[in-house]
């Protein structure tokens, strides 16, 4: 089997920290572990901290938001923007964070993905504005060693995932993901209303040949969601229903929405019975321009692209009647507030 190592290397330049190590796995795999918003969650961080994902939107310009747990207890979030995404090859980050209460500390990072002797080096660079900085973030958070603490957590969740393929997106890129734009001609605070009001939601959710009959919406991060469908299975006149549930991660009224989205019976919408619970991660951002709300979805990952462009289909008839849904309840709010005028 094909050894790994992991080293510091000379030729980072006096303000950078650069560690590298080769993982005997795939280029996919290695690349999964990270873009994977549930994979990166198990190993990132130093031995004995755990990690906690509040937001992952994979894309140039996109955020990258998160906790680190110390085992003292000590918090170290970390907000971050992509600056480069090039998928199986490249991530680049611009990172503010550290200790929490602390003095926020700032650099860059970039992140490649390369063949190498059958396996796939993972290299991370670091760059700080002086080399006095990076010589402190060393001496104050001990961060080559960490790096190197994390390559290793990383070297063990890849042989995990690699002894069991049925696991959860083991071994399989990770870059199947879903994004659309809308934009609405209504304000935000309706569009943000009609996604997190139940009966709102409940007049435009679920395809046009599915829509929605029930509704469980959540209104705080950590509870739990619910939403059934019904319709007729494709080709027949046999009704039928579909359950999708999940928990809310963010509830950040009247801008961003993050949830956790699995279907309660796979086998329900065409998939095996006997598979692990599929899970991929919505981010739902509103953003308002003179009047008008521009809604940006993203769902992430998908397992195929198959699965991936199915969701597309369903969620595209249900934007569809969103759309129909905020223009009409902001025509009608426009017509009230002229009468009463």
């Amino acid at each position: 089997m094909l050894e790994t190592t992991s080293e510091v290397l000379d030729t980072a330049a006096a303000n950078e920290i650069v560690i590298s190590r080769v993982f005997a796995a795939p280029r996919a795999m290695v690349w999964g572990a990270l873009a994977d918003p549930w994979q990166v969650g198990q190993w990132w961080g130093p031995k004995g901290f755990t990690t906690t994902i509040l937001e992952m939107d994979l894309r140039t310009g996109g955020k990258w938001s998160l906790i680190m747990h110390a085992p003292d207890g000590t918090k170290y979030p970390n907000e971050m923007t992509f600056t480069e995404v090039i998928p199986m090859e490249r991530i680049g980050l611009q990172l503010t964070g550290g200790r929490e209460g602390a003095e926020p500390l700032h650099f860059h990072k970039t992140m490649t993905f390369t063949d190498e002797d059958g396996g796939t080096r993972f290299t991370i660079r670091i760059a700080f504005a002086t080399a006095e900085e990076r010589d402190q973030n060393v001496r104050d958070y001990g961060s080559i060693e960490g790096g190197k603490q994390m390559m290793e957590r990383l070297n063990a969740h890849l042989r995990e995932r690699k002894a069991h393929p049925i696991e959860k997106l083991a071994g399989t890129p990770a870059i199947h993901e879903l994004r659309i734009t809308r934009t609405f001609n209504a304000p935000r605070e309706l569009v943000w209303r009609a996604w997190t009001d139940a009966e709102m939601a409940k007049q435009w959710s679920g395809p046009k040949q599915f829509p929605a009959f029930h509704m469980e919406l959540g209104k705080k991060p950590g509870d739990r969601w619910r939403i059934g469908l019904r319709g007729n299975r494709p080709g027949t006149d046999i009704p039928t229903e579909i359950w999708q549930t999940g928990i809310l991660r963010e509830f950040v009224p009247p801008e961003r929405l993050v949830y956790t989205y699995a279907w309660e019976n796979r086998a329900s919408v065409g998939l095996p019975e006997d598979g692990d619970p599929h899970e991929t991660v919505i981010t739902v951002r509103l953003e308002e321009h003179a009047g008008k709300t521009t809604m940006h979805f993203h769902q992430a990952f998908f397992a195929t692209a198959a699965e991936r462009d199915g969701h597309n289909g369903g969620w595209t008839s249900s934007f569809e009647r969103l759309e129909e849904f905020v223009n009409a309840q902001a025509a009608s709010a426009a017509t009230a507030n002229k009468e009463a005028q």
